[in-house]
């Protein structure tokens, strides 16, 4: 295994200097570190930025689900969920971070009737590859009286950082350079290429390189990083809000994942165990802009009153956290439920943009891009079965030791919230785990050692 800490983030950055590259990615969330993996198998130079730290947008906010979306065929967008089942299967598997969830999903009042639910979820299960005829199982008291019944299906479920986590080590193994709080502040078309000036956020100082094509992986960020090459060029894109909410086991004691809609709304929604604590989202609503993360009183309010017909006891005095991420969407329209769920490649200039990406079609995704970026620069792409995942967390030693030599871990935080998911799956034992990560970071002499003395 190849370091990858803040001593080699410092020479990247150092030996980048002036360099020539052939593909500059911008974005290290889940879209970008698929793609960068993806190239490096192919041995491409390539060079990842992410003006924080990786994982730290849309793809650690969201249900931690690797699912073909039941929501999304019954809106009838069946080669969508055809091409989603097929990399949730593949994904179950053949890694070991992506693993099966049966789920309950619930008939009741405000469900789809038994009958379109049986359809509906044998057509899921085909497109899945494996067809079978689903039976409901009637409520003899493992729900609350109002729930006629339910179906068994299943899906996937994973760490969403971890997922982006072991592609960017995975592509920095294989040769890709990969900078977390660097950020791209300027573009300039050249004979050769874009010249990008690039500012490492932990100092200020400021680099830049020339790559031969740039691809903007940024998600919500996109028209902002656009606006920076091609001000005249607006991508049209809708910025929607989920909140989840999580709680304590105890109080949501959930056997099995549970799908449920919302006697509010209708909306779908998810009932998701993880260790000691159960996820419940989400919330859907439009927002202007990508750092709009805010938990509203409203958002709670819904959760729980939402979940409350399934769990009487639970209150908002239950919570033990909450977070929020912002998915973007492709159109113009006012509502989310109405705007594409499928992803989009423009390019102008010298710049390919992607958006509209899911956490489970990242792969499908990524093979896409690089075909993209491989006929731009005459070069031949090698995407079958790709990208893969090499890199695997060690199993021994000092794990958060681990994080920072490994897994370029620069600060506390980017441990305690982004790698390990310590806020949401170990909310009541955060204090006691932030004293472990700061000796950490003490030990190594990292980055993060200014931010874990002057904390503690």
């Amino acid at each position: 295994m190849v370091e990858f800490s803040y001593r080699t983030r410092k020479d990247d950055i150092k030996n980048l200097n002036g360099r020539h590259v052939t593909c500059l990615i911008i974005g290290g969330g889940i879209v970008g570190a698929g793609l960068a993996n993806l190239l490096s198998h192919n041995k491409v130079e390539t060079v990842l930025v992410e003006k924080g730290d990786f994982a730290s947008g849309t793809s650690s906010g969201s249900s931690k689900l690797i699912h073909g979306g039941i929501r999304y065929l019954a809106q009838g967008h069946v080669k969508l969920t055809r091409d989603l089942l097929r990399e949730r299967n593949y994904l179950i598997e053949n890694t070991d971070i992506v693993k099966r969830l049966d789920f309950d999903i619930l008939i009741d009042n405000y469900s789809w009737s038994p009958s379109y639910m049986r359809l509906g979820l044998f057509l899921y299960s085909l497109l899945g590859g494996k067809p079978e005829i689903p039976r409901m199982k009637r409520n003899n008291g493992e729900y609350e009286r109002s729930v006629k019944g339910f179906f068994h299906y299943y899906d996937g479920v994973t760490d969403d950082s971890r997922l982006v986590i072991y592609n960017i080590v995975s592509a920095h193994d294989r040769g890709a350079y990969c900078l977390n709080y660097t950020e791209a502040v300027s573009f300039s078309d050249r004979k050769d290429g874009v010249e990008v000036t690039l500012r490492d956020n932990t100092g200020g100082r400021e680099f830049s390189i020339t790559a031969d094509v740039v691809v903007n992986c940024t998600g919500p960020w996109i028209n902002k990083v656009l606006s920076l090459y091609k001000p005249e060029i607006n991508i049209p894109l809708k910025l929607s809000k989920g909140v989840h909410l999580v709680f304590d086991k105890k109080d949501v004691p959930a056997e099995r994942a549970i799908t449920f809609r919302s006697h509010i709304d209708r909306r779908q929604m998810f009932v998701i165990p993880r260790d000691s604590v159960a996820i419940i989202g989400t919330t859907e609503s439009l927002v202007r802009g990508p750092s709009d993360l805010s938990v509203e009183n409203d958002d709670v309010d819904y959760i729980v009153n939402s979940v409350k017909r399934l769990f009487p006891n639970l209150s908002r005095n239950n919570v033990l956290a909450k977070y929020s991420g912002i998915r973007p969407l492709l159109g113009r329209g006012d509502n989310p439920d109405r705007i594409s769920r499928d992803f989009s490649i423009f390019t102008h200039g010298r710049m390919i943009s992607v958006a509209g990406v899911k956490l489970t079609d990242f792969r499908h995704a990524s093979r896409k891009i690089a075909r993209e970026v491989g006929k731009f620069c005459g070069i031949r792409i090698r995407t079958s079965n790709l990208p893969v995942m090499d890199y695997r967390r060690p199993e021994s030693g000092n794990p958060f030791r681990e994080y920072i030599i490994n897994e370029c871990a620069l600060f506390p935080e980017d441990i305690l919230r982004r790698r390990d998911g310590t806020t949401i799956y170990d909310p009541l034992n955060l204090g006691s785990v932030e004293k472990v990560v700061k000796d950490a970071f003490r030990s190594t002499g990292a980055v993060g050692v200014t931010w874990a003395e002057t904390e503690s």
